[in-house]
């Protein structure tokens, strides 16, 4: 039925988007992190004993997906991505500031339909370092932004877990694609994490289980840089437009590519924008009109 144990604490993995992996603690208080992995197995959950405490690690469809099956359990997420939850609309925002009407409505109809989302209001809010008992098992919440505003990661000091949610340590590296995502919150988070000791880290998408080395931690943030490394060599060769440098795929390949109703090469814009804005503060690009022009160190 689950993946990983240890005590009171189970991992069910979850499959491809928009499911992700959920974390179950079946103790006195029973809790359940992200609610979007394998809806057979949270009904089964849900029938042996309701679960009372629902969490989100933050907001994004993917996480939300079975909220709906536990209508009558406490929702708690962090205030800075509550309000994804209140509306569809707040939701899509996050996504973009000029969707065109015709996007928002198919991706209102992608997130209501096939994502199961329903309005909900929190009776919590996750605040960084306060420490919650659900019985035996305690957590630590720990706010880690940059992937959302309001993203958050869970520490579990006696069974020494870190449950990592969407800092999700594939190779792939980190999403920073929304309009509030933050690339430096996400470098300082990151590095947050390795302050935490612990045997195993748990994440949201990919193998999931992972043990305690902070290695994983630190290949995840070299990504980072080896994109803001192959950004600054294209630019060497010439100055580019936005176009061009989104064009070139450095983080998702140069062909168009879609995940769900996601056009990745959409990401990739938002993500090369915000490497552009942090290499125009470093100094090392300037921008002349729609041209982006390396600026070599003296």
């Amino acid at each position: 039925m689950h993946d990983f144990e240890k005590g009171m604490i189970k991992f069910i993995h979850g499959g491809r988007y928009p499911h992700c992996h959920s974390l179950f603690i079946d103790d006195e208080r029973r809790a359940l992190i992200d609610a979007a992995s394998n809806e057979e197995t949270l009904l089964a959950i849900q029938k042996e004993r309701p679960v009372q405490i629902l969490i989100n690690s933050h907001g994004h469809e993917d996480h939300l997906l079975y909220n709906h099956l536990f209508p009558e359990a406490e929702f708690w997420v962090h205030e800075a991505d509550a309000h994804v939850f209140r509306d569809v609309q707040n939701l899509i925002d996050c996504y973009g500031e000029e969707i065109e009407e015709t996007e928002r409505q198919r991706w209102a109809d992608f997130l209501i339909n096939s994502c199961h989302y329903v309005p909900r209001r929190s009776d919590r809010f996750l605040r960084h370092g306060e420490v919650i008992e659900f019985g035996e098992v305690r957590v630590e919440i720990v706010h880690t932004p940059g992937h959302t505003p309001g993203h958050c990661a869970f520490y579990f000091p006696e069974e020494r877990i870190l449950f990592t949610a969407d800092l999700d340590l594939v190779k792939a590296g980190p999403y920073y694609g929304d309009v509030a995502s933050s690339l430096e919150d996400t470098v300082e988070s990151l590095n947050r994490l390795k302050s935490y000791p612990c045997d195993i880290y748990l994440t949201s998408h990919g193998r999931g289980v992972y043990e305690g080395d902070q290695i994983y931690v630190d290949r995840y943030l070299a990504c980072i840089r080896h994109r803001e490394e192959a950004l600054i060599e294209f630019l060497r060769a010439a100055p580019r437009t936005l176009d061009d440098i989104t064009d070139r795929g450095i983080i998702y390949g140069p062909k168009k590519a879609f995940l769900g109703p996601w056009d990745l090469s959409v990401s990739e814009r938002f993500m090369m924008e915000k490497h552009l804005d942090f290499l125009i503060k470093d100094g090392l690009v300037r921008q002349e009109g729609k041209r982006f022009i390396y600026v070599p160190r003296r």
